[in-house]
């Protein structure tokens, strides 16, 4: 290898290339550009600026950040009219401050950018965007980054640090709840197709299929391919659920259409209780159930998983699964920092599950 083979872009440089010029091993290269592990002062100097002359880095900025710190992070996430990533965000704020960073964020999901803004990490919104990044951008930017994850932590690259609330578990424990409180009929109401792999989703068909058989589906309040030519909800449900970049998911939208699914089939597919996707899809959910005339719970029980602040300013107040969220988005800032910081991290911190209860749910035991 001659350092003339990359004048005038010859060919590009390799982490091996580097490796040479640098006289390390290719570890040592990998652990400096990703910023992921001890390496000695002057040889990560030494690599920094192999990389940085041989256009190895795809901006400026990005190697500027591994030499000085700007003590701000970065949160991509695609909806902040959520109030779950609202709550996540605040608490990403709080615990941030308490160790001198700035939390930023931004709505529009174009990781092209990155290497124009000065941070020191990033935050994604979860596994969906995690798997995105990895698969397509990862190797190309040399900045720490952790994940919001929500069960689904198989479909994307372990190498990125989770703080992870299992979805799949957590539906299951509402489901017990339900039962314990005399519901045998529960239905689910999500946004998204029922083959897509979301935990909740598929935790309540694993559950449910003994006790709602060939009617299964009835129950199902979302995308249901045999019907999208017959039904103008359906259809309506489908319009951005494919994209992980939309940035305005509607999910309070998608909670209305879902009651008048649900209105339409009571008559002859009854549920008692319905256990809703998120806070914000059971507010939209309730709302528009609520102008038809049902009483809840007293004609049909709702339950949900956020555990957002929003609970209290709706009645009745939701019964939930979960955790804070401002808990977790206080573990993703600790999270990335440490990393920032090059401390020793847990490539994946599980986060307890809790009820919160409200006054959504009857309890038809003592009926």
């Amino acid at each position: 290898m001659n350092e003339k083979d990359f004048e005038g872009g010859n060919r590009k440089m390799t982490r091996k290339d580097i490796a040479k010029l640098a006289g390390v091993s290719v570890s040592v290269v990998s652990r400096a550009l990703n910023n992921s592990g001890y390496v000695e002062s002057g040889k990560r100097q030494k690599i920094l600026s192999i990389a940085k002359e041989y256009g190895y880095v795809p901006h400026p900025v990005a190697m500027t950040l591994q030499q000085a710190r700007s003590r701000q992070i970065l949160f991509f996430c695609k909806d902040m009219q959520n109030p779950f990533n609202v709550d996540l965000y605040y608490g990403m704020i709080n615990a941030a401050q308490e160790r001198g960073y700035l939390v930023l964020y931004n709505a529009a999901i174009n990781f092209d950018r990155i290497r124009d803004i000065y941070v020191d990490g990033i935050i994604l919104q979860n596994d969906s965007l995690a798997a995105i990044y990895a698969g397509q951008y990862g190797k190309n930017y040399f900045l720490p980054v952790v994940t919001a994850s929500f069960g689904n932590r198989e479909s994307m690259a372990v190498s990125i640090p989770a703080v992870d609330f299992d979805m799949y578990k957590a539906c299951m424990s509402a489901i017990a709840y339900l039962r314990k409180c005399g519901h045998k009929y529960i239905a689910y109401a999500g946004p998204y197709p029922r083959t897509d792999s979301n935990a909740r989703s598929i935790a309540w068909q694993n559950e449910m299929r003994p006790v709602l058989g060939d009617r299964m589906y009835d129950y199902f309040y979302g995308i249901h391919y045999s019907e999208l030519g017959q039904s103008k909800e359906l259809k309506e449900f489908r319009s951005d659920y494919m994209s992980p970049f939309t940035v305005k998911e509607t999910f309070y939208a998608k909670g209305k259409i879902a009651a008048r699914l649900f209105m339409k089939r009571q008559t002859s597919f009854k549920a008692t209780a319905i256990i809703c996707f998120n806070d914000e899809m059971a507010f939209g959910m309730m709302a528009e159930l609520q102008r038809c005339g049902m009483k809840i719970p007293d004609d049909v029980s709702l339950m949900s998983f956020d555990c957002t602040h929003q609970r209290e300013s709706h009645y009745p107040t939701l019964t939930d699964i979960g955790v804070d969220p401002r808990y977790q988005g206080a573990r993703l800032a600790n999270l990335l920092i440490d990393k920032i910081e090059q401390k020793k991290i847990s490539y994946t911190e599980k986060l307890p599950i809790h009820l919160f209860e409200g006054d959504s749910v009857k309890d038809l035991s003592q009926t």
